[in-house]
């Protein structure tokens, strides 16, 4: 399995964005919740590229919320 690797970048127009390579870039000014899930959206993009956005979006947005819900918050 390769690595995913993540930075945190501003990006005009776009909270997070998926590179090839493996790499995500994130806002690092996104609420806690925010960042989770867009960090779960873009690793999705890179471990599954022939997802389509919708089923990519909805995988997201579950994954995020189960996690939030057991508890597990960015560290600073």
């Amino acid at each position: 399995m390769r690595r995913i690797r993540f930075t945190h970048k501003r990006n005009k127009g776009c909270w997070g964005l998926s590179r090839p390579g493996f790499r995500i870039e994130i806002d690092p000014f996104l609420e806690d919740k925010t960042h989770m899930d867009i960090a779960i959206h873009e690793g999705l993009h890179c471990l599954f590229p022939d997802l389509s956005e919708e089923a990519v979006n909805q995988a997201g947005i579950t994954l995020a919320d189960l996690l939030w819900r057991l508890g597990y918050r960015r560290e600073e």
